[in-house]
């Protein structure tokens, strides 16, 4: 998760890179002149706006689009644990084939035949209750996807003020541009100047030479000036995500020159509304919750879970026969019997059965073969390792952890927000004094220069008024953003807009 630390070293590193290239401007030497005059920076790129760099930005930023899938998961784990409170419901069949001695499925009796078997089975569960582990799983998976959405949102803030600043160090170099081409345009005015003074013979020639050595070095200033465009564009387009092969000119914006003032909200009134607001702290908050849930989950695995269960099962087998019985009466002759010399024949009456067998088709097995079957069972935990113990130990001390970075969170909050108040402050006091500074150099680089044309004032301390009032001009400049960018940073901290 970024912080707002993150932004303002960023942003530190924009401002020193910004400082460095200011004086490699001024003091720029070269060992041979460059020959040529140089043209302004023309572009003949993309225009884009700073909305529109911000707006690529947020749609081709692959962090973004990592952390829009932890969104997408954590949704999909929500989801999941909601549908956990409804029943399951599950269905099975098998299919078997038996050889040799076997038991007959319908009878139990010993068979050495081949017996197919086929069975079917439905059967639902459901947990009635589970010491409350579901229903607090449903909240954590919630605070957890929020806390997620939150990381988001903070690093499209972040992002958003990186570009705000990539932007605004495009328009600062291109502003160092424009001040080198003045000096050099002005050299070469004055080169001009003293190269009819030194034909009219009213100047030595060295200080032709001078002038021409101080027009070369402006020269190298305004490419050292161009260069500075191309690596300020080229992060800029970093910070987008685009090609670097992308041609783009950024479209100028109404940076105004700051007006001095106290800033109107105090440190402590910053503080406050920043942290009411600012996704990094909501996100920490968010956490110290979820961490609440986890306590309150592993609470429950020391209650009863008790469930519910029901089944219904159905078979058929090859060897299911139906018997039929056949019983009848058979008269047969025994003897005879000589009663008072008469013989009389002996009849006997014995029963017979025969048996004829039949399979049972498929259908009505499936129906005689059912059964079904409800169930309730409890689960208590008795003695279980300590591990009940040991997860709610455990998830204890991740709440005060969760608990003591909320707190680190605020902690860093208003440092940064104190020293970005500090940076301010000191920003305005150095660029009034810069001012005053312009000011005054002016005026005497207008005396140096009426005193060089009319040879009271050699070539040397001429080019030394020159590169004060050119070094001061390009600290203005850059104390100017620089200003801007404090504005800016306080802004984002109160959730104003980072337009200008």
């Amino acid at each position: 998760m970024t912080s707002a630390s993150n932004i303002r070293m960023k942003l530190a590193k924009i401002l020193l890179s910004t400082f460095l290239l200011a004086n490699s401007i001024t003091f720029a030497q070269s060992s041979s002149a460059v020959s040529g005059s140089v043209e302004g920076s023309t572009s003949t790129g993309d225009k884009i706006t700073l909305q529109e760099a911000i707006d690529f930005a947020l749609k081709n930023n692959l962090s973004i689009k990592q952390n829009n899938l932890q969104v997408e998961q954590g949704l999909n784990t929500l989801e999941q644990s909601k549908w956990a409170r409804y029943p399951t419901l599950n269905g099975g069949t098998n299919f078997n084939l038996f050889s040799g001695r076997n038991i007959n499925p319908y009878t139990n009796g010993i068979i050495t035949n081949t017996v197919g078997s086929n069975g079917f089975g439905l059967n639902s569960g459901v947990t009635l209750f589970d010491g409350y582990q579901t229903r607090n799983g449903i909240a954590l998976n919630q605070l957890n996807l929020e806390a997620s959405r939150l990381d988001l949102q903070a690093m499209k803030n972040q992002i958003t003020l990186n570009i705000v600043v990539g932007y605004l160090n495009v328009l600062s170099q291109q502003d160092l541009l424009a001040v080198a081409q003045r000096q050099m345009q002005v050299t070469q005015t004055q080169l001009e100047r003293t190269q009819k003074l030194v034909n009219a013979g009213s100047l030595p020639e060295t200080n032709l030479y001078d002038i021409k050595a101080q027009l070369a070095n402006d020269e190298v200033s305004v490419v050292n000036a161009e260069n500075a465009i191309v690596s300020a564009k080229l992060t800029l387009k970093q910070l987008m995500n685009a090609g670097a092969d992308r041609d783009i000119e950024v479209v100028r914006v109404e940076v105004p020159n700051p007006n001095i003032q106290p800033y109107p909200s105090s440190s402590a009134q910053v503080y406050e509304i920043a942290q009411s607001f600012l996704a990094d702290v909501q996100a920490a908050d968010m956490r110290v919750k979820a961490s609440q849930k986890s306590v309150d989950i592993a609470k429950g695995l020391k209650m009863p879970v008790i469930s519910a269960s029901a089944g219904f099962n159905s078979s058929y087998s090859t060897a299911a026969e139906k018997v039929s019985v056949t019983q009848k009466i058979v008269e047969t002759e025994a003897g005879y019997v000589n009663v008072a010399g008469t013989r009389y024949p002996v009849v006997g009456y014995l029963p017979t059965s025969s048996a004829t067998s039949e399979k049972i088709k498929y259908f009505r097995q499936l129906g005689g073969n059912s059964n079904a079957s409800l169930g309730l069972s409890i689960r208590i935990p008795i003695f279980n390792g300590y591990s009940t113990k040991f997860r709610l130990t455990t998830a204890q001390i991740n709440q005060k952890q969760s608990e003591v970075q909320a707190e680190n969170v605020r902690l860093r909050l208003r440092q940064d927000i104190d020293q970005a108040y500090v940076n301010l402050t000191n920003s305005a006091k150095r660029y009034s004094a810069l001012g005053n500074q312009v000011k005054a150099l002016e005026e005497s680089f207008r005396a140096a220069e009426s005193r060089f044309n009319v040879g009271s004032l050699n070539a040397l301390d001429y080019s030394i008024s020159k590169t004060n009032l050119d070094r001061a001009r390009i600290n203005q400049i850059q104390a100017k953003y620089d200003y801007i960018f404090r504005i800016k940073i306080l802004d984002f901290y109160q959730n104003k807009p980072l337009s200008f």
